[in-house]
């Protein structure tokens, strides 16, 4: 799984680099020249990630065997193409909230069934790199997490695109209450709880005028994967 994690990473630097409100009004308007702005990303940030086992046979959907750097080419069409394959109609409920976990999934699922599983066999784990894991959890609490927070606000209050402000100090604070969870020892909890009261309070003096929804289950779910990683960090499983 050494590759596929690179792979997770790599498809979610190149949604990150084009990550903000010019970017998703223009994917609006010129869906097809984002869709291939961030599958140029995606190749980019993947041959560098995976430079190492570009060589490596690595198996075509189970099709065949085929050079990692060949394996490539047909992932980043289908992640060029896919783009508005998985776009719900409008009139079902939670259409934002279904396309982006759809759209995500399928791609995931692409990547799992051609990656080589040759280094899973010689490492024996599904996290063999702690850095990557890392990385893996930094952009699972910022970038994705956000996004879905705001496909299912758009679908419960038809909200407009978060502001600059709201969604990079969102991020921000989401990225610090990762972060603290990896301190070793039991340093973490209580920073933790420092840490939320003062988010709290913040909530409370309208600094952060953000929904409960955002509130609780981003930093819900941003506890639990810190907590994921921190296991990963310092328990070798």
């Amino acid at each position: 799984m050494i590759v596929f994690w690179r792979l997770f990473l790599a498809y979610y630097i190149a949604d990150f680099a084009l990550y903000g409100k010019r970017f998703y009004c223009y994917g609006e308007c010129h869906p097809w020249k984002l869709a291939l702005a961030r599958g140029i990303l995606f190749w980019a940030a993947a041959m560098v990630l995976c430079r190492l086992y570009l060589t490596m046979p690595w198996s075509l959907c189970g099709i065949t065997d085929v050079p990692g750097w060949v394996a490539l080419l047909p992932m980043t069409a289908f992640y060029i193409f896919s783009d508005g394959w998985f776009k719900i109609s409008g009139t079902r409920k939670f259409h934002n909230t279904l396309s982006f976990v759809l759209h995500d999934t399928f791609n995931f699922l692409v990547l799992l069934l051609c990656v080589p599983f040759h280094a899973l066999y010689e490492t024996g784990s599904f996290f063999a790199e702690k850095w990557v894991i890392f990385c893996v959890g930094l952009m699972l609490v910022t970038k994705v997490l956000g996004t879905f927070i705001f496909c299912v606000e758009k679908d419960l209050y038809g909200r407009d695109y978060p502001t600059a402000d709201e969604r990079w100090i969102m991020m921000m604070v989401r990225a610090i209450f990762f972060l603290t969870g990896l301190l070793p020892g039991w340093r973490w909890l209580f920073l933790t709880c420092g840490c939320w009261a003062c988010v709290v309070y913040a909530r409370k003096i309208r600094l952060m005028d953000v929904s409960s929804f955002a509130f609780y289950f981003g930093f819900g779910v941003t506890c639990l994967i810190s907590w994921a990683v921190h296991w990963r960090v310092y328990l070798n499983w």
